[in-house]
């Protein structure tokens, strides 16, 4: 369990605070491409509890401004986007994308005062069809993006399956993530001779954990016993500061989640899978996801990303399905995943749990998490992974080995990207 304090440390995001200081040195993404038109209607956007407005200028140019208006704090997601800028419709005063006043026209002609006035601006930019935002203190000079694998293959190789809200802490949603003890009964069928739509089976449910810090984050496999002189793997990359990526559904096939933390109790979820070098044929969502989507929800951020499944509706749990199929008769993995983690409670209070081994992972990544902060906040060290692209280029799988086989050794060119295939007498699936 954690303290009190460690607890309020690592659950807080907002500015000032230490969580929050470590998340604005990266990179966090918030958006489809598509979902940002030319000259098109601005967007509600809220990241680490920072509400902002997001458009696209008549170049096609990004724009992440604050969300109000530095005249008398009208909201410009009200506004028109035109000619190069968003004008706020209150007095008329123009935007451009790095938020400089280009148009005051209630003042007299001769007025310099709108040099003189900014809005607040965000760094914005776009890679695999997905905008990430910088909110922290280098906006001149920001890092590189990192450099995932999907975000450079051609598209017909990626699935952009699903990204909505989440009603609960950042944490505790990524938390479930690296959490492999949970997949065998969470996500179970209830015996292995039921067809593989409800979920995954195997007969060993409490795996060996072995963790690997990484430069970027962490590397884990959990090892369970195959058969006689052999044993299943589960490997899993958590990359600082919100990246999870999972084992595969199928051999070859990548899996990534990511965690934003919109404000301290709510979390924008993603989902995509990507193949390192064959298109994906099968477009359908592979392991299930969060169902559809409610209506517009206006006045609030991604209004469109909030999903029917969800604590109001029990996230459509059948407890027939329960008795005769899956373990939770939750329908799909993802909304499985949705109902623990916002069962906790808006924010988990740590200091009431009791950690067992099979959680070594999540002690792991607490710690990283903590660590990191700390040091940033005392001497400014920047955070593993922050200044370094290259190391998001990193994959997970699931394989059988033999028992006596070092499973960091004989998957390590797989893990780091180096071959595109997975030896075919290793590759497993867990749906099975």
């Amino acid at each position: 369990m954690l303290s009190k304090e460690d607890n309020e440390a690592l659950t807080r995001v907002g500015p000032g605070t230490i969580m929050g200081d470590l998340m604005r040195q990266y990179w966090l993404p918030f958006a489809y491409s598509s979902e940002v038109e030319r000259d098109g209607p601005p967007q509600r956007v809220r990241l680490l509890g920072e509400d902002m407005i997001l458009f696209r200028d008549s170049d096609g140019k990004l724009g992440l401004l604050g969300a109000n208006c530095p005249h008398r704090g009208a909201g410009l997601f009200f506004g028109r986007n035109e000619e190069e800028g968003l004008r706020c419709v209150y007095h008329g005063w123009k935007f451009s994308v790095d938020g400089r006043c280009v148009d005051m026209p209630n003042e007299p002609p001769e007025s310099n005062f709108k040099d003189k006035v900014r809005a607040i601006g965000y760094c914005a930019a776009e890679q695999g069809g997905v905008i990430f935002g910088y909110m922290g203190p280098r906006r001149d000079n920001p890092p590189p993006l990192p450099e995932f694998e999907w975000a450079h293959v051609p598209e017909s190789h990626v699935v952009h399956e699903y990204k909505s809200v989440q009603r609960c802490n950042w944490m505790q949603a990524l938390e479930g993530d690296v959490d492999t003890a949970h997949v065998f009964f969470l996500h179970a069928r209830l015996n292995s001779e039921i067809g593989g739509g409800p979920g995954v089976f195997h007969q060993d449910r409490a795996p060996k954990l072995f963790l690997t810090e990484s430069e970027a984050g962490l590397l884990y496999g959990a090892s369970r016993v195959e058969r006689p002189g052999e044993n299943y793997w589960r490997t899993t990359q958590f990359l600082m500061p919100v990246y999870t990526l999972f084992p595969p559904t199928e051999p070859s096939l990548q899996n990534l989640h990511i965690w934003v933390p919109i404000d301290d109790e709510h979390t924008l979820t993603w989902g995509l899978r990507w193949h390192p070098a064959e298109p994906i044929q099968s477009r359908n969502l592979v392991g299930g996801g969060v169902g559809l989507m409610l209506p517009e929800q206006k006045g609030k951020p991604y209004a469109n990303s909030w999903p029917e499944a969800n604590p109001d509706n029990d996230y459509q749990l059948d407890r027939e399905v329960q008795r005769t199929q899956s373990f939770t008769g939750i329908p799909t993995i993802r909304m499985q995943d949705g109902a623990m983690t916002t069962s906790m409670g808006k924010i988990f209070d740590r200091t009431k749990e009791h950690l067992g081994t099979t959680d070594a992972a999540i002690i792991k990544t607490r710690q990283r998490f903590l660590r990191a902060a700390r040091a940033l906040r005392a001497d400014g060290t920047p955070p593993p992974g922050a200044d370094r692209p290259e190391l998001y280029r990193v994959r997970s799988c699931t394989a059988v080995l033999p028992e006596s086989a070092d499973w960091r050794t004989a998957l390590e060119d797989w893990h780091m990207a180096r071959t595109t295939e997975i030896s075919a007498a290793q590759a497993a699936s867990p749906v099975r």
